[in-house]
């Protein structure tokens, strides 16, 4: 006669030799950094990013005192070298870090719309910077330095706001992780060959 295999009492011990909360998750695919590193990286963002939307501040606040009638020479030349010397290399790196946390985290690059939002818009903010406000800057400053009237101070301060609105934005769209997933197409099925 056989007898029925028989199942373990629901409550019986097993043979877990670590607490449930303290097994190891498996890695997610694109993880290819430890947590310590991870942790690092992400601070380093967190770090770099806070300086750029800082100096993007400071820089606003020089051009608004200069739109609203402060020296001219005082202003400007502060302006520009703050562009110079911060801004335009914490914008070079606040891209890069954010780069390296998409490629190198299991969020991706590409992967949640969120993170390709911040790239799109943290580019966006580079580019600006790279080419419109701190050019914008360094002519203002000399045409200060040179005791001419600065061509178009009210342009300054919409640049140098647009460029902290776009920095507000990422940080934003970081905390609230809005729209989910980025769904890819799906691949067409081949047809199944039919043998003769």
């Amino acid at each position: 006669m056989d007898t029925p295999p028989q199942n373990p009492a629901p409550f019986a011990p097993t043979t877990r030799t670590t607490h449930p909360h303290e097994a190891r998750r498996p890695r997610r695919r694109g993880t290819r950094l430890p947590p310590q590193w991870r942790k690092a990286l992400r601070a380093t963002h967190v770090t770099v990013s806070v300086g750029l939307l800082g100096s993007d501040v400071a820089v606003l606040a020089l051009a608004s005192a200069g739109r609203l009638g402060s020296d001219p020479v005082t202003v400007y030349p502060a302006a520009h070298l703050i562009g110079e010397l911060l801004l335009l290399p914490l914008a070079v790196l606040a891209l890069a870090t954010g780069v390296a946390l998409g490629l190198l985290t299991p969020w991706g690059l590409l992967r949640h719309w969120w993170v390709v939002m911040s790239l799109a818009v943290t580019a966006g903010g580079t580019v600006l910077a790279t080419f419109v406000l701190v050019p914008g800057l360094g002519a203002a400053a000399s045409a200060a330095l040179a005791r001419h009237p600065v061509a178009d101070a009210t342009g300054l301060v919409r640049d140098s706001g647009a460029a902290c609105c776009m920095l507000i934005a990422t940080v934003v769209l970081s905390y609230i992780k809005p729209f989910g997933t980025v769904r890819c197409r799906p691949r067409p099925k081949r047809p199944a060959s039919t043998a003769p």
